[in-house]
């Protein structure tokens, strides 16, 4: 997948308490390949991520604590944790690492050091942000229109009216060139939802 869009629903119906809602991760062509459900911010119970193929392996992202938590592990369907996920600094970052607790690649705002800090303090969101693993660009991520074949046209005229004029927006995340295969696309599932979650979410609250 060159592109990923992240969209966020309100399925409460038969749903445990502290149910927030259920994301859906789509392709450019509009096709789910992954979702989850989301439960007190991902802290309050584990994040379980299903494939919508059998070929997708299933995992899950799992909070160190219940209490301010600023790390997360991802485990896959046999329990093994094969991530780890941390908040970095401020200005929204997050670092991933790999088993051996090695950094990976890291979810940053863009600007500079100053300028991310003085958006935390004022709870302001930065325009864009990037998945970088050293000096590479992975790939960069913004809030962006959704894809028309994710949010069908509605068909009454005043439903048409309200999307022209407020068409319906995701996170986005977009690969650079030859980088879709740089990071395990379960790291990248799961930064975005931390992203949403904690920093877009949350922020907010």
């Amino acid at each position: 997948m060159k592109v990923i869009q992240l969209k966020g629903k309100y399925e409460y119906q038969d749903k445990p308490k502290r149910y927030e809602r259920t994301y859906y991760f789509y392709d450019e062509e509009g096709k789910v390949n992954w979702s989850c459900e989301v439960y007190g911010q991902c802290i309050s119970a584990a994040t379980v991520y299903t494939g919508a193929s059998q070929a997708r392996e299933n995992f899950v992202m799992t909070a160190r604590g219940k209490l301010l938590n600023a790390t997360y592990y991802l485990e896959n369907e046999s329990g093994q944790r094969f991530a780890t996920i941390t908040r970095k600094g401020v200005g929204f970052r997050w670092k991933i690492l790999g088993k051996s607790n090695r950094e990976i690649a890291r979810i940053i705002d863009p600007a500079s050091k100053k300028e991310a800090f003085f958006r935390a303090l004022f709870s302001a969101l930065p325009d864009g942000y990037a998945i970088v693993s050293g000096d590479l660009l992975i790939a960069t991520i913004s809030r962006e229109k959704l894809s028309d074949n994710i949010d069908p046209q509605p068909k009454n005229i005043v439903g048409k009216l309200l999307h022209k004029a407020m068409p319906p927006r995701g996170l986005t995340l977009r690969f650079e060139k030859n980088q879709e295969s740089a990071l395990d696309i379960r790291m990248v599932l799961a930064g975005l939802t931390l992203l949403q979650v904690q920093d877009i979410t949350g922020v907010n609250r």
